[in-house]
């Protein structure tokens, strides 16, 4: 076979190559093609929770932070995913045609989210895209605190949080419920604010319901099971001392929607003094801690309580700006002045200085026992048996115009009310947002 001949077998060997490998390449592209255009279809959500109880449990709505597995088809060629307007991670090496995996991204917006993306999953790729309607909520919300947890009914109380948003309908102990005049922070989530309505007679958490879903509060609402002292009907005074006040029953303030006094109270700096500085004990009051034993019996308290769980509350009212003193709450008397008890220093915020001006109404102090360094770590039976062991029968609010860490004092006129001296538990119930038994 001569040269040309053999050039020529060689070209036609290469042309013919080229010629399947085009034919190949065209084909696998117009089938990428007709993959990458297939219509999208959704056919339910799932979380992807290994510790959910509930194994790929089937979803009606997801929250932000959440893995999810998406059930439908034409997922293969997926470029993008958007929920509620921001980019989701997916993972293309667990997706198949079928099913796949994203998260969704903690900063997407839920309420805030503009009306055309709120609530939806866009799923994007080349030739096609599809926006599925699903619910998207923020994170669980959660209750830090209630501005008042013994108010009278009709007063207006704040209840502080996260995820409170669109707040449709409170229920108190006992199954009363708001469902009308909720004002809610819809930008933050961080409050909720309401009337307190008529007919509560139980003690215990109050549940919260918006659109990022439904949490309860501590179980401290209306705890008088726990009330120990409140110079009226649970009157077990002893004795008090330097600038505190005789009983008072004026009702302040005289305006305002917020809780008002209640009955009998007293005050610290009764005649509106300049209380020098510093001035250890400038004020005080004692009431009878004999009766402990008798009112927080181990079914309102459980001894085993872990002393983070259980606190002291009391409500006070105050006058003017609070720029300087400390309420000592003191559990056990005699052991000294700095042993067994728990501060409350509003102006003081993680160790700087914080304007604290009258609020307009009464508000709840909760004091956990384990802010005390003598009860960190341990159960409300120590609590009970360093009362029982106690020099003295008594305990009660001082008002202490001393350094606090590494603060000067500062003279001071404020006038501060109290009322109500309770201990209660900070356990919060558990809820089951997906219903199950």
């Amino acid at each position: 076979m001569n040269k040309k001949v053999i050039l020529k077998n060689i070209s036609g060997v290469y042309l013919a190559f080229c010629l399947l490998a085009g034919l190949a390449f065209f084909t696998s592209c117009e089938d990428d093609d007709k993959s990458d255009s297939s219509p999208i279809t959704v056919t339910s959500i799932h979380l992807s929770d290994a510790d959910d109880e509930v194994p790929d449990r089937t979803l009606n709505y997801v929250r932000l932070g959440y893995l999810i597995r998406i059930e439908g088809s034409g997922f293969t060629g997926m470029q993008k995913i958007y929920i509620n307007g921001v980019s989701a991670y997916f993972n293309t090496t667990l997706m198949s045609d079928n099913s796949m995996i994203i998260k969704v991204p903690n900063d997407a917006p839920t309420v805030e989210a503009t009306e055309d993306v709120r609530n939806t999953i866009r799923f994007v790729k080349k030739g096609t895209e599809y926006t599925y309607n699903f619910d998207v909520r923020s994170a669980a919300p959660s209750i830090s605190r209630i501005s008042h947890t013994m108010p009278q009914a009709g007063e207006e109380i704040t209840i502080y949080g996260s995820g409170l948003y669109e707040i449709s309908k409170v229920t108190f102990p006992g199954g009363v419920t708001v469902t009308e005049g909720i004002e809610s922070d819809n930008e933050e989530g961080t409050y909720c604010i309401l009337k307190v309505p008529a007919g509560i007679t139980e003690g215990g958490a109050i549940l919260v319901e918006g659109s990022a879903g439904a949490t309860y509060s501590p179980a401290y609402f209306n705890f008088k099971k726990g009330l120990l002292h409140n110079f009226d009907d649970v009157n077990n005074s002893s004795w008090g001392g330097g600038l505190v006040s005789g009983n008072l029953t004026d009702v302040i303030p005289a305006a305002g929607d917020g809780p008002k006094s209640q009955g009998i109270y007293r005050s610290f700096n009764k005649d509106k003094e300049v209380i020098p500085a510093p001035a250890a004990k400038a004020s005080f009051y004692w009431a009878n801690s004999a009766v402990w034993p008798t009112i927080l019996t181990n079914s309102v308290i459980p001894v085993t309580t872990e002393t983070s769980k259980v606190a002291v509350q009391f409500d006070v009212y105050f006058e003017g700006a609070w720029n300087s003193g400390t309420i000592r709450m003191v559990i056990a008397d005699g052991y000294g002045t700095d042993r067994y008890c728990m501060l409350y220093t509003p102006w003081l915020v993680n160790g700087k200085i914080t304007e604290f001006e009258n609020p307009g109404s009464w508000y709840t102090v909760t004091l956990p026992f384990s802010n005390s360094a003598d009860f960190v770590d341990k159960t409300f039976e120590s609590v009970l048996n360093a009362v029982n062991g106690a020099s003295y029968k008594q305990w009660g609010p001082w008002f202490d115009n001393i350094k606090i860490d590494d603060i000067e004092p500062e003279p001071t006129n404020v006038v501060v009310y109290f009322d109500n001296l309770r201990v209660v538990p900070l356990e919060v119930p558990a809820y089951n947002e997906f219903g199950d038994e």
